[in-house]
């Protein structure tokens, strides 16, 4: 305790004071300046590059085109049904499910237009959709048709997400140079 007051009342101690400061002044503007990232468990010094930021943003907006997307599907589906199982609640579960696989494929991060990848999607949500054991009236080959509609359109839309922000990814590097 005698150690610590001798410190504190010491002469030096007021003039490395701002010794100190300045360093870490110095570590953190340098930090920022060369694009240096330090990350502890108390604070990060430095920033992130452009590609986290729009990989952040690409797979934050495309998770929530899946949820608006399914969302909308459950209105399209609940007047296609004669007598509501559970109150409902039997499509609810369902569509969560398709969510799920939405966002599992948008998380492997390699969702492409081409018709082949449509074609094994459609499959997978068909087979997902299937596996519940749905009432006759969603084993019909038009409500098949409506599933690969419905799959190929959100594929496409988060194509064109990915599209929308690698493009402006693109034109934001052209124009910084």
């Amino acid at each position: 305790m005698e150690t610590l007051a001798t410190i504190l009342t010491s002469k030096d101690f007021l003039s490395s004071i701002p010794s100190v400061v300045l360093l870490i002044a110095a570590i953190v503007i340098l930090g920022k300046i060369l694009k240096v990232k330090i990350h502890t468990d108390w604070f990060t010094i430095g920033s992130e590059d452009k590609n986290s930021y729009y990989e952040r943003a690409i797979v934050r907006n495309q998770v929530n085109q899946a949820k608006l997307f399914c969302m909308a599907l459950e209105n399209k589906i609940n007047a296609l049904v004669e007598h509501k199982t559970a109150d409902g609640y039997y499509v609810k579960y369902i569509l969560e499910c398709v969510y799920d696989k939405i966002t599992e494929w948008i998380m492997y991060n390699h969702i492409e237009n081409t018709d082949e990848y449509i074609e094994s999607k459609q499959w997978e949500m068909q087979s997902l959709v299937y596996s519940f054991c749905p009432p006759e009236q969603f084993k019909t080959p038009e409500f098949q048709e409506r599933i690969n509609k419905w799959t190929a359109e959100i594929i496409g839309r988060l194509v064109a997400i990915r599209k929308l922000y690698t493009n402006q990814a693109k034109q934001e590097h052209k124009n910084g140079k």
